[in-house]
């Protein structure tokens, strides 16, 4: 899987927050907001 090379993680983990088995935190939260050109708070639900 490409992205968890682009920002330093397992393809597990990828796995495991795509099916809800554990939260995206922490650096990995705001790696993913900058690759995906969206804020953390978009991810959190808290903006559209």
């Amino acid at each position: 899987m490409a992205l968890g090379k682009i920002i330093g993680v397992s393809n597990a983990a990828i796995v495991n927050w795509e099916n809800n088995v554990n939260d995206i935190i922490g650096e990995n939260l705001v790696k993913l907001a900058q690759y995906f050109g969206v804020s953390t708070d978009y991810f959190l639900g808290l903006e559209n």
